[in-house]
């Protein structure tokens, strides 16, 4: 059974910082020179590590005795992991939704937010990981939404050379217009 929680993180502008808050309190998000964020915790749990590489749309999270990697595949293909002997979906994040399910049952309910994600339901066996995954999240959010406005993305590309092409249709339109 998923719990209420307020799991809250927010990326840092540079993206070498950040917080996530829960009800144990706010920690420090720290990015290291080998490209993994450690998140803090209560002291009697410690720190956890994640790691987004977005090349690979590879979200991986550590923990003392706690390893969990997830693969992100395209929005048609179904992104799944196994986490404690068990399988999971992650749906699509295109529309800011955050859903992680185990067959039918939500585990991990949320939405992104401007600076990060907010988690507003997460079942008793996430509950370990429950700030490297908001984060992690979080920082895949925020690589996405850059992949999306880069100018260079092949997307982006295509409406470039469309809306040259426009201008150009314009320009000689006016200049028939002319004669």
């Amino acid at each position: 059974m998923a719990r209420t929680v307020a799991v809250i993180a927010k990326v840092g502008l540079l993206e070498h910082r950040g917080k996530v808050r829960t009800k144990e309190g706010v920690f420090e998000v720290v990015r290291g020179a080998d490209g993994w964020y450690t998140v803090g915790g209560p002291a009697a749990e410690g720190p956890g590590k994640v790691r987004y590489d977005d090349e690979r749309e590879l979200l991986e999270i550590q923990r003392p005795g706690i390893v969990l990697s997830i693969h992100f595949r395209g929005e048609l293909e179904h992104t799944t992991f196994t986490f404690r002997g068990h399988t999971y979906e992650v749906g699509t994040m295109d529309f800011g939704n955050i859903s992680i399910r185990e067959g039918t049952r939500p585990v991990v309910r949320g939405h992104v937010t401007v600076s990060g994600a907010r988690l507003l339901s997460v079942a008793n066996e996430m509950l370990p990981v429950e700030r490297e995954l908001v984060f992690g999240l979080a920082v895949r959010s925020s690589a996405a939404d850059e992949d999306y406005w880069d100018e260079s993305h092949p997307f982006l590309e295509g409406m470039k050379e469309n809306a040259e092409e426009s201008v150009l249709d314009e320009e000689a339109r006016h200049r028939l217009e002319k004669k």
